[in-house]
């Protein structure tokens, strides 16, 4: 019975190891197609990310000349890091009657090769309204066959670049055989285009009066899956990728060799392969505006076949277990009988000896020969840990003796003794002793232990107690007094939290003047250097003067030359110190009016220049371009420290937060005039701009997106409580991810008189 039970569960781990092979296998496959078609998407669209920076090198320029293309190109290092595209494409838009201007143009280009492009020509020659040659080529070896190429002349490319030229995208063309590849292996090109950065671009006549060209990444497939498939898979999956069309055709182009892009078992349509049927995946890539369906077909081989010699050895080895199986269960049935009866009745004594609360152990010659769970648990040793033990290890660190012996007549030993537990805590213990056999005294004691380390603890309690009740009551008396102390130190502290609250603005304001102190001190680190060297030599040239005249003579000429040299050191010490004075100026009158926010009638654009002027440093170490647009007989009767203090959070604001990641940027001021009494003030910056989250807390004090990294989140709250509080105007902020961030301030050209200043008059 064994044996056949043995034999058919033989059979069945058989058919699940099977079973569970065929399950790797199709894992395997498909994470290895899943892994070809989302490194293949992965990879396009680092092209294509490629393209959209060089599409942002030309919104920034309105021209960028051969050597710029070739420069740029280069930093991108795609060759390096992402090999398997053929060249990188600059294609222009010409007019027909701009063509022979074009090609005398291109001719003359000699911005990377001295002799210019003399052989440069249009090919191939056709009269049409409109041409679009490849006129920048990166790399230029190996693609001289492409420089110059009209692609109106195209049909397959001129569909794609009208494609891109109305709907602004990136578009890539149908399966097309590369003018400059002689292997006539398929290949695609993904075009960008290229709008003129001044013109309007929403409607499709617009884009198409815009237009200026397209980049463009060329590639032949064949290298392109070269780069994203790994070689080793090539054996045992066939890959095929079709051409669909485009998406906005349907895209469901039957596959055939007319649409084949790329075919993994060699030269494009070269042969039939033998696939598994359970084997096929389907997978499709939207690439350029055009849907790519990759085909995949699992051979039969090493990577997706059963292991059968595994499932053998599993048949051989559950037929021989099962035989020995059979004959073990045999014996092991008439010891299982006879073990039952001992086993039950040692469990019965056991049992009895652990169920006892006290702890039990026979010690014999000084040393634990047995013991019960009831003594390990007392004094916490693991089961079985006492056993073999020396009996002093119970009372290590108390004393050294045995204390473990009874009477030389046997008689019983009873007293208390202080135990050592395992980690070596002192248990107090009532000990019981008696001979094992009055007439054999050699076969050891049995000795009873009883915790009664709680009995103990109680008569010390009650001791200790006493002596506390008498210390109580002397503490009781001098609590008395520290909660009238605390009642008042509290009273004292609630002042000084109040007192923190107001000062918590004003330490902000000191802050940012601490901020404008060290710009300040920069910009005038220059102009005072300069004076000093110049007074330097200055006095290094009277110095050499008066030695010349005690030497006895000093011609005309040496004394023209003094004069000069001293004329030309003394302009110099003026213009730096006059340009230090400016700015010590400038940041006494900013300085001024934060401390001391007096109300006085003021010109906005000074105190704009002046707040500017202390920022100067930070804004140039930043990268950081300010335009301003203010009158200068813009005038507010006002106060100007606040105004001041607004501008400086702002302009922090915009440092730390606006420009994050972006190596320059650009702020703009401007303010006019607006109704009866009023002026609006515009801070707009091109950073980063704002989540409608952060939009919405913008004004919530202690809200910072850079916690512990310089921001505070009482920046915007200032700026709030002053436009609204002191100077009685109003502030609107507009701001969306990407599009930066638009502050508008509108204010009283005289601002209400303040009460305390009410009350000081």
């Amino acid at each position: 019975m064994a044996l056949a039970v043995g034999l058919c569960l033989t059979v069945w781990v058989c058919l699940f190891v099977m079973e569970v092979q065929d399950r790797q296998i199709d894992e395997s496959f498909r994470r290895d197609t899943e892994k070809i078609a989302r490194d293949t998407n992965v990879r396009m669209q680092t092209y294509f990310d490629s393209l959209l920076s060089i599409q942002g090198l030309f919104a920034v320029a309105r021209d960028i000349d051969r050597a710029a293309f070739h420069d740029y190109v280069l930093q991108l290092r795609l060759s390096e890091r992402y090999p398997g595209f053929q060249a990188i494409q600059f294609v222009r838009r010409v007019p027909q009657e701009d063509l022979a201007r074009h090609v005398a143009a291109v001719r003359a280009d000699r911005s990377l090769k001295p002799e210019g492009y003399p052989n440069y020509t249009v090919h191939p020659a056709s009269l049409r309204p409109e041409h679009f040659l490849i006129e920048y080529n990166e790399p230029m070896e190996h693609n001289e066959n492409a420089f110059g190429l009209d692609l109106a002349a195209l049909p397959t490319h001129l569909r794609a670049l009208e494609l891109g030229r109305d709907t602004g995208r990136l578009i890539a063309t149908e399966r097309v055989i590369l003018v400059q590849d002689a292997s006539g292996q398929p290949g695609f090109v993904a075009r960008l285009p290229i709008f003129r950065p001044d013109a309007p671009v929403a409607t499709v006549d617009q884009r198409r009066a815009a237009l200026v060209g397209f980049v463009a990444i060329v590639f032949r497939v064949s290298d392109l899956m070269r780069e994203v498939v790994d070689q080793a898979l090539l054996p045992d999956l066939h890959i095929a990728v079709y051409d669909a069309g485009y998406l906005r055709d349907g895209g469901a182009d039957a596959p055939s060799l007319n649409n084949l892009m790329y075919d993994s078992a060699g030269k494009v349509g070269s042969g039939p392969h033998v696939s598994l049927e359970d084997l096929r995946s389907r997978l499709t890539l939207n690439v350029g505006e055009r849907r790519w369906v990759l085909q995949f077909d699992g051979h039969p081989g090493k990577r997706y076949s059963r292991n059968y010699l595994t499932i053998a050895l599993i048949a051989g080895a559950g037929t021989l277990i099962s035989a020995l199986i059979s004959a073990l269960l045999m014996l092991a049935q008439r010891h299982r009988d006879m073990a039952e009866t001992l086993r039950v009745t040692v469990g019965e004594q056991r049992a009895l000896q652990d169920s006892a609360i006290v702890g039990i152990a026979l010690i014999r010659d000084g040393r634990i020969m047995r013991c019960n769970r009831g003594l390990e648990e007392m004094l916490g040793y693991p089961s079985g840990a006492l056993a073999g033990c020396p009996s002093t290890a119970l009372t290590r660190g108390t004393t050294t003796e045995d204390v473990f012996v009874c009477g030389p007549d046997g008689q019983r030993v009873h007293g208390e003794l202080a135990l050592t537990r395992h980690d070596g805590a002192q248990l107090w213990c009532m000990v019981n002793g008696k001979v094992l056999d009055a007439a054999a005294p050699s076969k050891g004691c049995v000795w009873v232990i009883s915790d009664i380390s709680d009995r103990k603890q109680t008569e010390a309690a009650l001791v200790e107690a006493k002596e506390g009740l008498e210390r109580s009551l002397n503490e009781l008396a001098a609590q008395k007094a520290n909660v009238e102390l605390a009642h008042q130190d509290l009273s004292a502290v609630l002042v000084t939290l109040k007192q923190a609250q107001a000062s918590l603005i004003t330490s902000e304001k000191m802050a940012s003047l601490g901020a404008l102190v060290a710009g300040i001190a920069h910009e005038l680190n220059t102009p005072i250097g300069n004076s000093l060297l110049t007074a330097t030599a200055l006095s290094d040239m009277v110095a050499d003067f008066e030695r010349k005249l005690a030497d006895g003579g000093i011609r005309r000429s040496a004394l023209d030359a003094h004069l000069a040299d001293a004329k030309t050191a003394c302009a110099i010490i003026a213009n730096s110190l006059g340009r230090a004075a400016d700015l010590i100026t400038s940041f006494k009158q900013v300085a001024v009016d934060q401390t001391s926010d007096q109300r006085r009638r003021f010109a906005l654009a000074g105190v704009l220049h002046d707040t500017l002027a202390t920022y100067a440093a930070q804004l140039r170490r930043a990268n950081c371009e300010v335009k301003v647009d203010v009158p200068e007989t813009l005038t507010l009767e006002s106060y100007p420290g606040s105004v001041g203090q607004v501008l400086s959070n702002l302009i922090n604001n915009a440092m730390l937060h606006a420009f994050e990641g972006r190596a320059h940027g650009r702020i703009t001021i401007t303010a006019r005039e607006e109704g009866e009494g009023m002026a609006v003030l515009r801070f707009q910056d091109n950073g980063v701009g704002m989540s409608s989250r952060v939009l919405h807390q913008i004004y919530d004090p202690f809200f910072t997106t850079k916690m512990g990294q310089g921001g505070s989140g009482l920046g915007m709250n200032i700026v709030y409580n002053i436009v609204t509080g002191v100077l009685k105007g109003k502030i609107d902020i507009e701001s969306a991810p990407g599009k930066g961030t638009s502050i508008t301030i509108t204010l009283p050209l005289r601002a209400p008189v303040q009460e305390d200043e009410l009350a000081a008059t």
